[in-house]
Order: C-alpha cells, then structure tokens, then sequence
C-alpha cells in the first residue's frame, strides 16, 4: 500500500459559507494559520464567487440546494461541512451534496485533517467518475463496432469478413477499431466500402 501524500494548502483558497459571523469568523482564522486564504460568504454562492477558489467550507445546519450554483453531487472543489445540531435531515442533505469530509464545529483545531480528507476523497471521486466515463466510452463504442459489422455484412458479406474489413480499415488508417466503426457508421457507402 503507497503512503498518502502529504498535503500542503499554503497559498490555496477557501470559501466559507456560513451565515454566523462568529463560527465563520473562527474558520477564516483557522484556514489563515494554514495560509489558506479564506473568504466568508453569508448567502448564495454565485458562479462568480466561485472564481479561483479550491476548497469550500459549507454550514450544514443552514446550507440549501438554492445556496449553490451547481446541483446535489456536481461539486467543482473539495466540499468540507461543518456540523453542528447533526440532525438527520440537515446530515442527508450534506450526504446527497456528496459532501467529501465532516468537520464538527466543536472540534475546529482538527480542520487540517478534516481538509486532507476532503481533498483525498475528492480526488477518488473524480477518478471514479473518469473511470466510468471510460467505460461508457468503451461500451458505447463497441456498440458502434457491432453495428458497423452489421452495416458492412449487409452489403453482401458475412460478419467475419466485415470484421476483417473493419480491422483493415483502423489499421490501414492508425486509428481505433471504434473510431472505424464512427467512421462507417457515418461516411455512407465510401466509407463502407473501405475508402474505395
């Protein structure tokens, strides 16, 4: 098992979203004894409020779908929430927002860690999400196979001398048996026909 990395927020910027002065004045100063530049933000987060920034730092007791500019999930940064009365609606709503760590309000001193896992999970989330589409991409292009196939046997030859042109087509022209298949399945006759 490979160590984490260590992390290193010196420099980087945070959004807190609180609608408190206090705790959300408590947090900015945290985030600045990590040379985190943070800024604190009471109402909605607009698209533009979200410019340059790497981490947000939400309330969970009065944060709301309306209070951010993406949907439940679709996160751009590292989501940190902060949580105070832990009633089960306001910790379903955080978990639904996918929130990435869970920093207790009482327990401030440990937002460094709280940060590490945040960005951590974060970054897991996102390679997951790259690794699906991949997938999708794969799948959906073997269906583009499977109908080129399809579309070059129906032209007067069977599947297996179809799937040999199709190979001789990506190879003849270096690219990927499914971009042939694109190609086929989009150029008409000409391409089935092998570019002759």
């Amino acid at each position: 098992m490979s160590p984490a990395p260590l992390h290193n927020f010196a420099g980087r910027s945070a959004l807190v979203l609180h609608r408190s002065d206090g705790p959300g004045r408590n947090i900015v100063a945290r985030c600045d004894r990590l040379a985190i530049r943070a800024r604190m933000l009471r109402g909605d987060v607009s698209p533009e409020d979200m410019a340059g920034i790497d981490m947000v730092i939400l309330d969970i007791d009065t944060g709301d779908d309306g209070q951010l500019p993406w949907g439940a999930g679709q996160a751009p940064v590292p989501l940190i929430g902060l949580v105070g009365s832990e009633s089960p609606g306001r910790l379903a709503w955080a978990l639904a927002q996918e929130v990435d760590a869970y920093l207790p309000l009482s327990a401030l001193g440990n937002l460094f860690s709280a940060l590490v896992i945040a960005h951590e999970t974060f970054a897991r989330k996102a390679e997951r999400r790259r690794r699906e589409a991949r997938a999708a991409g794969r799948a959906a292009g073997q269906l583009d196979v499977i109908r080129a196939v399809m579309a070059l046997a129906a032209t007067g030859g069977d599947e297996a001398v179809a799937l040999k042109q199709l190979r001789a087509m990506a190879m003849v022209e270096r690219i990927s048996l499914e971009n042939a298949a694109r190609r086929i399945l989009s150029g008409g006759r000409d391409a089935r026909a092998g570019g002759r």
